[in-house]
């Protein structure tokens, strides 16, 4: 075994500084094939933040990456073992890279401790399910990258052998770690001033963590800028303000089906006919939108009444809504069922935290469609022997219209040309989405089938004439419609990520169709008093409105995101990162750099996003 001497030392670390600073270029080319340079170039102190920033944060992770390998090469003193294992990690490091840059391109946000909650928690595998040739595809590609990797690091070990004046590029440190202060210090200084030109471009910087200095920086007399932010909502939770008043005895049932993904537009005779033909005798939301753009979001507004920026602290204290609460009271026999698990998001410990024992998931190693056929089939179930005189709540999540859109074995779609699978890797700007766009709605076209069987089978048990029926989405589902390569959901606040059909049916009221602007939070306060009888002020337990009372011709709608807050306000959207930066779009996500920030929306939303913290 070769020893270490002093010259093998230096070139190993000299060897290490160089694969840190290659891969660090390489970072930086991935990162910026996201970045508008257009826009970021617009403002001379906004390009440069990016210039120095980036190879400064690249440079910073790569270390970190490298850090096993270093110490491994000095405990066994063999630059082999270093050099395999920096190998290994610099390549797994980069395809975190180019696994991100696809997740931001198409969703515009990056991966982050929910993804990692999804990934290691199983939730991901059952629901989003890759194709053997997508897998193939990203094992050839992993193979080429370490391929490439173990060439460029033999090569460059012999260049630092043949060339000793090499040896000097352990020098590079000392401006990596200039430019990392540097950079730090634009962001603390432009976050003290409220520069959005700066601020905005750590969006597009994987898992960035700039240094804030407002109040040090504000005694040396750095003033912020005049801008509207909103506050993050506390750990504090004064929910509800007032414990609801309520009748006795309340006698209607409540059932609620909830699709994964299911967009606005879908519910039209040839996608959706049994929903549709349900639609014409029913309450027919046509303009209604889901508290954000992801599943967490959309289910937490619908079941609390609230905005989604109150999930973390109602996962924090496990806290159930009230409306499940009242339910409890009213001895309720609960029949909740999910697709999908009902663990991850944390649902199991927020929406059903009091119920829990009572939830039911779809069997694991099914698909999806045969497990929303088994949680229809169990619903129906229930309905068929239920004991007259107690009331029900019944709870249904299909997921065949998640992404890659599940379809029973031999579905006879009526949507051609239907892709067969979808590769992730193919969509982008210029991709035809057709073909996905068809096997999306042929998925929620089974989905009809079943929730038509459903229906049936609650029209004939006789329970209908008093069970309160609702139909909607948890989200939207976006193919590129607004042509700014956004695919699915997630990534924006536009109609198509957001909208959602709400077909709600009321025994004793009539049909009608609401052009109102209506939310998921909405559900909560008009079940509470039509439902449960309850007639204290749901603004005690609700940021909804009553959907039978009056609705105005026009308010805001505060929308949640995996990385953003958004108020949708008429014409306009918000836009707030978690970096502080706000910016306003048109609903065709185009920028509107001179809008009228409306301050009544903004203190709305903002009362809203903290009336259920303690003072």
């Amino acid at each position: 075994m070769e020893d270490v001497a002093p010259p093998l030392r230096q070139r190993a670390n000299a060897w290490l500084t160089g694969l840190i600073l290659g891969n660090a270029v390489l970072a930086c080319l991935i990162t910026l094939s996201n970045i508008p340079l257009t826009d970021a170039g617009s403002a001379w102190h906004s390009a440069l933040f990016l210039l120095l920033a980036l190879p400064g944060h690249f440079i910073f992770f790569g270390a970190i990456v490298a850090l096993p390998a270093y110490v491994l090469g000095r405990v066994v003193r063999n630059p082999r073992w270093m050099i395999a294992l920096a190998v290994l990690m610099q390549t797994g490091w980069l395809l975190l890279l180019l696994a991100d840059a696809k997740v931001f391109a198409l969703y515009r946000f990056h991966l982050n401790a929910m993804v990692a909650n999804m990934i290691f928690g199983g939730a991901l595998q059952d629901q989003v399910a890759f194709s053997a040739k997508m897998w193939a595809l990203i094992a050839l590609g992993a193979a080429t990258l370490l391929a490439l990797q173990a060439l460029g690091a033999r090569l460059w070990w012999q260049a630092l052998r043949r060339r000793p004046a090499l040896l000097h590029i352990r020098k590079a440190w000392w401006i990596a770690v200039s430019l990392f202060l540097v950079s730090q210090g634009m962001a603390a200084y432009s976050d003290a001033r409220g520069d959005r030109a700066v601020m905005s471009q750590l969006t597009y910087i994987p898992w960035a963590q700039p240094i804030t200095l407002k109040n040090a920086l504000h005694r040396f007399g750095v003033q912020t800028a005049q801008a509207h932010e909103l506050p993050d909502a506390g750990d504090r939770l004064g929910y509800p303000r007032s414990a609801p008043q309520c009748a006795a005895s309340p006698s209607l049932n409540v059932l609620v089906v909830l699709v994964e993904s299911l967009r606005h537009d879908m519910l039209d005779p040839a996608v959706m006919p049994n929903t549709w033909r349900y639609a014409q005798d029913a309450q027919w939301f046509q303009n209604h939108y889901s508290t954000g753009n992801a599943t967490r979001f959309g289910l937490f507004g619908l079941m609390y009444g609230l905005p989604g920026g109150y999930w973390q602290a109602m996962l924090a204290q496990q806290r159930g809504p009230v409306m499940i609460d009242r339910m409890l009271a009213d001895r309720y026999a609960m029949h909740i069922y999910g697709s999908a698990p009902l663990y991850s998001p944390e649902f199991d410990r927020t929406v059903f935290s009091k119920v829990r024992d009572r939830i039911v998931i779809g069997p694991p190693k099914a698909k999806s469609a045969e497990r929303d056929r088994f949680v229809v089939s169990r619903m129906q179930a229930d309905i068929r022997n239920h004991p007259k005189g107690q009331p029900f709540f019944g709870f249904v999540f299909l997921d065949s219209p998640h992404a890659p859109y599940h379809l029973p074995a031999g579905y006879r779609s009526p949507f051609q040309p239907m892709a067969q699978d979808v590769n992730f890797l193919n969509l982008g700007p210029d991709h035809d989405p057709t073909p996905e766009f068809n096997r999306y709605r042929a998925a929620v076209h089974y989905s009809d089938a079943l929730i038509g069987e459903l229906l049936h089978t609650l029209e004939q048990s006789g329970l209908a004439k008093n069970t309160v029926v609702l139909i909607t989405g948890d989200h939207g589902e976006e193919f590129n419609d607004m042509r700014k390569n956004y695919w699915g959901h997630n990534g924006n606040f536009s109609d198509y990520q957001l909208r959602t059909p709400f077909v709600l049916r009321w025994p004793g009221r009539p049909a009608r169709r609401v052009d109102a602007a209506t939310s998921h939070e909405d559900f909560v306060p008009t079940v509470m008093r039509h439902a449960l009888g309850c007639e204290s002020d749901s603004a005690d337990y609700s940021t909804g409105m009553d959907l039978f009372g009056e609705l105005p011709r026009k308010r805001p709608l505060l929308v949640e995101s995996w990385s953003q807050r958004g108020i949708r306000d008429g014409a306009l959207i918000y836009l707030f990162d978690n970096f502080g930066s706000a910016s306003v779009v048109d609903r065709n996500y185009d920028a509107v750099p001179d809008a009228e920030v409306s301050v009544d929306a903004v203190r709305e939303s903002w009362e809203m996003l903290t009336r259920f913290q303690k003072r």
